[in-house]
């Protein structure tokens, strides 16, 4: 996890257990928790519009065997395999 090893872990942890004290510490690692799930999640929302508008600007056109939507320039039809 991010290049530190199970030593420079502990060291943080009894760093931050001397300076915010045993009563601060589950707070702390909630904020960071809460915190963690919430970046997650805008990245997972900024990925998916980000798909979602990919998919709807993708000029299509129409394969003259099945009458799907396919790439344009596409060699072949993605649905039914013909040439195009």
């Amino acid at each position: 996890m991010f290049g530190l090893q199970p030593q420079d872990l502990l060291i943080i942890l009894v760093v931050a257990l001397l300076i915010f004290g045993p009563g601060k510490l589950p707070e702390i690692g909630k904020a960071v928790g809460k915190t963690i799930r919430e970046f997650q999640t805008g990245i997972k929302e900024a990925t998916q519009g980000f798909a979602e508008e990919a998919k709807t600007t993708e000029p299509k056109s129409t394969c003259p065997n099945c009458h799907k939507p396919t790439p344009v320039g596409a060699k072949f039809c993605t649905e039914c395999g013909a040439a195009q």
